[in-house]
């Protein structure tokens, strides 16, 4: 194991031995293992956009093991996808990839500007499947999103008892901030913080920009002169390695 991941597993002393040799198992996998760093493969876009739009372009995509190849002939650190895509392939490719369950999702059918996915699975499905971790989406600045928080937080307290990692995927949207706002610095490194704060222990947010959505954000960041464009993406790295418990 390298000292890297030695380094990033030491962050989560309140974790049990399952939970812990399952981010190592993470860490360890594709053409990134040992650097600490992760590419994950996400297919839910069948469930959130439907199976045209989302494997038209390319049929064989309609195949649930196809992502599986993908993601093994990429060199990806994990495969994520909803439970029946993970169903469809777990047993032919168990042991050859580590797997995420996603354990909620929403579909594109009902419109509507503030998203509240339904649960699709748990964490006793992940362990079924022989998958790391469980995934998770919440969506801060929807309406709903108080209730994802508290799904969340009862899914990760059994995950992490039973020795799974917990992903999120950690997007604002909603009725709550502007289209520009969903990728402000400000609300992304709020995003991260939240996702953190809900016991994340991998997050996944959108490349930030230099807009600032928050008035009272853009007041503190003008007072402390933070942050041009450049260091955008350096600021919330500090962000997200200040609420996984190390300090720069």
């Amino acid at each position: 194991m390298s000292e890297r991941v030695r380094e990033i597993l030491s962050w989560y002393g309140s974790d049990n031995p399952g939970t812990l040799a399952n981010l190592a198992r993470l860490m360890n996998h594709g053409r990134l293992a040992g650097s600490g760093r992760f590419v994950i493969l996400p297919v839910d876009q069948g469930f959130e956009h439907g199976p045209a739009r989302s494997f038209a372009a390319n049929p064989a995509a309609y195949d649930p093991r196809y992502h599986f190849e993908l993601a093994l002939a990429a060199g990806c650190n994990a495969y994520a996808a909803p439970l029946g895509f993970l169903e469809a392939g777990a047993a032919e490719f168990a042991g050859e990839i580590p797997l995420i369950l996603k354990l909620n999702n929403s579909d594109s059918l009902s419109g509507g500007s503030d998203p509240c996915p339904a649960i699709t699975g748990g964490a006793d499905d992940a362990l079924r499947l022989g998958c790391s971790a469980i995934g998770f989406t919440i969506y801060p600045a929807s309406a709903a999103r108080n209730e994802m928080y508290g799904q969340i937080r009862e899914l990760a307290h059994e995950a992490k008892r039973k020795g799974l990692a917990v992903v999120i995927w950690s997007y604002p949207r909603g009725s709550g901030i502007s289209k520009e706002g969903e990728t402000a610095i400000d609300v992304v490194a709020y995003a991260a913080q939240i996702a953190c704060q809900l016991g994340a222990h991998v997050v996944k947010v959108k490349p930030p920009t230099a807009h600032i959505e928050q008035a009272a954000a853009k007041k503190v960041y003008e007072k402390e002169r933070q942050r041009p464009r450049s260091e955008a993406l350096d600021f919330l790295r500090q962000v997200m390695d200040i609420y996984a418990g190390k300090a720069k």
